[in-house]
């Protein structure tokens, strides 16, 4: 009887603590919910032209595939830079806020040469956020290849849309180690 009074004792001891901590973990998520919902209201507004999306605090942005990359190209169009600057402009009011540009191509050509030049197309796109002082430190980029395609890589507007970067802004991301 002894034990079960202990850890009854024990118990009520803690249930405060472990309240508070639920009341805590619940005050940051709302705050970082209503952080990353004016990072989508300001992007949103901030590059029009682009399709943002917010799902779970993570907001997407894509870029019409005319506005970024050329066939086989890894570089930006110029006239994208404007377009680009205000996206900086925008990230860099969310400072606490990484993103994750991810390369793709269309599924002509190798594995090799896509994993490459979807990997040149993110680079590139870092590139150019960094060129309007959004910080190395912040964003993190792969090359996906020909995965995930958006279009129907059997029509030359569905190749179209498949050679694009994807921008994920999410809160404080941490890379694996």
């Amino acid at each position: 009887m002894n034990r079960h009074r202990c850890a009854l004792f024990l118990l009520i001891l803690a249930l405060p603590a472990l309240l508070y901590s639920c009341s805590a973990a619940k005050k940051t998520a709302k705050k970082q919910h209503s952080y990353m919902e004016s990072a989508y209201a300001t992007l949103k507004d901030a590059v029009n032209e682009a399709e943002v999306t917010i799902l779970n605090d993570t907001i997407k942005v894509l870029f019409p595939e005319h506005l970024l990359f050329k066939k086989s190209s890894a570089e930006i169009n110029e006239a994208t830079t404007p377009l680009m600057q205000r996206f900086g402009k925008a990230l860099n009011q969310y400072d606490k806020t990484s993103i994750l540009v991810n390369g793709y191509t269309d599924n002509t050509g190798t594995d090799g040469i896509n994993e490459t030049l979807s990997k040149q197309r993110a680079d590139s796109a870092k590139n150019m956020l960094e060129r309007f002082d959004v910080l190395k430190s912040r964003i993190f980029t792969w090359g996906m290849g020909k995965t995930n395609p958006i279009g129907d890589n059997n029509t030359e507007e569905g190749r179209r849309r498949n050679r694009r970067v994807e921008f994920i802004i999410l809160y404080n991301y941490e890379p694996p180690k």
